[in-house]
């Protein structure tokens, strides 16, 4: 079923141009996440008859979807043109990941799914569609007009131990024409059944007890509780999830459905014109992600991980793609519906920007990151954060006063303002080069009677040429930690001295890529360098000569990011000895621009901006990654058939 959508999804990031209809409506206002490809604007990009003659399309995607390599990708029954849209679903104690699909051909769409799942599966009419179960966790409904492709997963499996082993040991276990049943028994109950024609009671028991048979039998009936536990659980997790997967069809085919659409946490950061959105609420991901990784756990007072608590006043997050003549950009946005979170979140950004941290960004370099944040007004946030997601977590909900004066103890012990001298929040890292390097290594070599010797050899690797600044007002303690892994060097075996200003720590010679690594606190900075130049340019308040437009990028934005993808590309390969990956490596140089990268605070909420830059002979950013991906399939089927050739 995952291969399927993939594929599904691959297939609508292209298109035919038809009238769109409103499968918004559709998607309810309680989703977590919610992606929409919009079928116009794909068709515009990457029409659906060019995606036919795509090879990786023919060769993997039909197998993928059972499709004859003669068929068209018009011709499976579904509407590619219109928008498509999917989303997760947290309710009825089940996860579930929706798909909703056009259709223009039901009986196309049909031929499809029998083709991948078999005839045999029983299809169950329900008012208004039909609906066919594929797995115990995939669900597919249809009628004339439309589609859904539902998985889903049940989050409140119980756990055996919390539910199980802390109950009576005495239990009758009956083992008859393979049919297994369990349940407690009274105190006075003295009978184990294990067979049809075996009977074994207490007092027998206490014969063997000494022997290493008793220890066996316990065992085996606790293997076979827990067989039988786990074979219960399994049944009910099958029964919530069909049952969710039908309920969000029917509520889907019937129209019954709060939409999300009207909602301001969408619609104000959603951009119809979008080639692909995709919107986050961001508090039901961490209770996704807090469910995924306590799946199935119950706390000690037995309490369920899943617990779906609406969430209206949470961060919203939406991320709006267009696949644009010479770039793809991708716009994102992020805030909150209650005035006292987004204030938090807009004073986190409220920072001066650190123009010394300027001078260490060289022209030339393969890519740099700077961030610029206000300490003190982020660990005030998370004190507000852990106020609000602990008290209703499923663990905390009935202990927020607990919650409440904890974190208000946290406030009082952590002193926010020192916090904020020791790092006030500017940052820099700038990747100045990538140099090869001789390094050495040990391997193992076996002679004819498979005894080990060590051999030396050496290997060429990318030696990183990188400097990490950070903005700091509290220069003494930043110089106390600088200097004592001075005192401990020689007896710790590590050459770290004080050269004079700055201290160095010197690498084995040809053990490492990096020789050695320097440090230096000075004029509010502190400073992590491969660069001896980066150390005497700060000795001496001078830097380099960093140009206008990634001067402004940085002063203008709270996060500023840009790859030199050309440099990046031709650094790494040095390191590429076979022929497919050079060949995979020219295309990239051949067709690839930079990456780019900001973000700051605009009306009223966080927004962002990221482009990648296309070069060669694309009509579109869309029409270049497909590209991409069928020139690469090609470079690399190319290779698998010479070396079949030079095997015969």
């Amino acid at each position: 079923m995952k291969k399927l959508i993939l594929a599904i999804t691959c297939c609508c990031m292209g298109g035919t141009l038809v009238n769109a209809q409103g499968f918004i409506d559709q998607v309810p206002s309680t989703a977590t996440m919610v992606i929409k490809y919009s079928g116009e604007n794909f068709s515009k990009a990457v029409p659906l008859q060019k995606l036919d003659q795509y090879g990786f399309i023919k060769d993997d995607f039909f197998k993928i979807l059972r499709i004859d390599t003669l068929t068209s990708l018009q011709n499976i029954g579904i509407n590619f043109g219109e928008d498509f849209y999917q989303y997760v679903s947290m309710e009825d104690t089940c996860m579930s990941f929706v798909t909703l699909l056009n259709l223009k051909n039901e009986a196309q769409f049909l031929k499809l799914i029998k083709a991948n799942y078999g005839s045999s599966k029983k299809i169950i009419k329900k008012k208004g569609f039909s609906f066919l179960p594929i797995s115990e966790t995939s669900y597919v409904g249809w009628n004339k007009t439309k589609a859904i492709i539902v998985n889903t997963s049940y989050q409140n499996r119980k756990r055996y131990y919390y539910n199980y082993e802390t109950q009576p040991t005495d239990t009758t276990v009956v083992v008859a024409d393979s049919a297994i049943m369990m349940a407690p028994v009274e105190e006075s109950d003295s009978t184990i059944i294990v067979a049809d024609t075996t009977v074994v009671t207490y007092e027998k028991i206490e014969e063997f007890k000494e022997d290493d048979s008793y220890q066996r039998t316990a065992d085996s009936l606790n293997n076979l509780k827990r067989e039988l536990w786990e074979q219960q659980q399994d049944m009910i997790a099958k029964k919530q999830q069909q049952a969710a997967a039908a309920k969000i069809m029917s509520n889907t085919f019937s129209d019954n459905t709060r939409s999300i659409k009207n909602e301001p946490g969408y619609t104000k950061i959603v951009d119809p014109a979008a080639h692909i959105s995709v919107w986050m609420n961001t508090e039901n991901i961490f209770s996704l992600y807090s469910n995924y990784f306590n799946k199935g756990g119950y706390s000690p007072w037995g309490i369920p991980s899943f617990r779906n608590t609406p969430t209206p006043d949470g961060f919203k997050s939406s991320v709006n793609m267009y696949f644009e003549k010479e770039k793809l950009r991708m716009e994102q946005r992020s805030f909150s519906t209650d005035p006292k979170m987004n204030t938090l979140m807009l004073n986190v950004m409220n920072s001066n920007k650190n123009t010394e941290l300027l001078k260490y960004v060289n022209p030339g370099n393969i890519g740099y990151f700077s961030m610029s944040i206000n300490t003190e007004a982020m660990a005030n946030y998370y004190y507000s954060l852990m106020r609000k997601y602990m008290s209703s977590s499923s663990y905390m909900s009935d202990y927020a006063d607990v919650v409440d004066i904890y974190i208000d103890l946290l406030e009082i012990i952590i002193d926010e303002r020192s916090i904020a001298e020791l790092m006030p929040g500017n940052y820099m890292f700038v990747m100045h080069d990538m140099k090869p390097q001789i390094v050495d290594y040990t391997d193992y070599e076996y002679d004819e009677e498979y005894n080990r010797k060590e051999v030396k050899k050496t290997k060429k690797e990318i030696s990183p040429d990188f400097t990490f600044a950070m903005e700091t007002k509290k220069e003494g303690f930043m110089e106390k930690l600088a200097r004592l892994p001075v005192k401990y060097a020689d007896k710790a075996g590590f050459n770290y001295k004080e050269k004079g200003g700055y201290y160095e720590l010197v690498f084995d010679t040809g053990k490492y890529p990096i020789k050695s690594l320097y440090f230096m606190v000075k004029n509010g900075k502190a400073i992590v360098t491969t660069s001896k130049e980066v150390i005497n340019m700060t000795i001496n308040n001078t830097g380099f000569a960093t140009d206008m437009e990634t001067k402004n990028s940085i002063l203008n934005n709270n996060y500023s990011l840009s790859i030199n993808t050309k440099r990046l590309i031709e650094k790494l390969e040095t390191q590429i000895s076979t022929d497919v990956n050079k060949k995979i490596s020219e295309y990239l140089l051949t067709n690839m621009g930079d990456l780019k990268m900001e973000s700051r605070i605009r009306d009223g909420m966080m927004q962002g901006t990221a482009t990648l830059n296309i070069k060669g002979t694309h009509n579109n950013s869309l029409e270049f990654f497909f590209n991409m991906m069928d020139a690469i399939n090609n470079i690399i089927e190319q290779d698998k058939q010479e070396q079949e050739k030079k095997l015969y």
